[in-house]
């Protein structure tokens, strides 16, 4: 079930970016990235998605402004089980009314990002521009879903 996180749930945001920290950069001990994920929650842009036990084992996060995927990652144990797919599915569903949809994520090549550009791309994401690299040293870029 993916459904939207609330704040008591921030800890488990937290335990998720520590998984992910690596390729990514410092995240768990910024706190710009507490209180981004904090607002997040707040403003109803964080969506969860719940395992078979009921307990979040994903999440995508949004900016509606500026029509954009601004976090996405599901624990490790989990990958393979559909759920990245489900909640960019969720993303697109919340933000394809609004225009093109913006992602900044691993640029081309780069092997630790070879999985969830397969996702954006199977969900419309082309390559849109260079967007430098990551706090982590790892080049990036925007892909962009056209709006229909």
């Amino acid at each position: 079930m993916i459904r939207l996180l609330i704040p008591k749930e921030y800890d488990t945001w937290i335990e998720i970016a520590r998984e992910v920290e690596p390729p990514f950069g410092p995240m768990i001990n910024s706190k710009e990235f507490q209180d981004s994920i904090k607002n997040c929650i707040k403003r109803n842009s964080a969506y969860g998605i719940d395992n078979e036990n009921g307990k979040i084992v994903g999440i995508v996060a949004l900016d509606r402004g500026n029509n954009e995927i601004l976090w996405l990652a599901v624990k490790k144990k989990y990958r393979g089980n559909h759920y990245g797919d489900k909640l960019v599915k969720q993303a697109i569903d919340e933000l394809e009314n609004n225009g093109d949809i913006f992602v900044q994520t691993f640029a081309n090549g780069v092997l630790e990002g070879e999985n969830v550009r397969i996702l954006y791309t199977k969900h419309g994401f082309i390559d849109f521009k260079n967007a430098g690299k990551n706090p982590a040293g790892i080049e990036t870029v925007i892909m962009i879903k056209r709006k229909r």
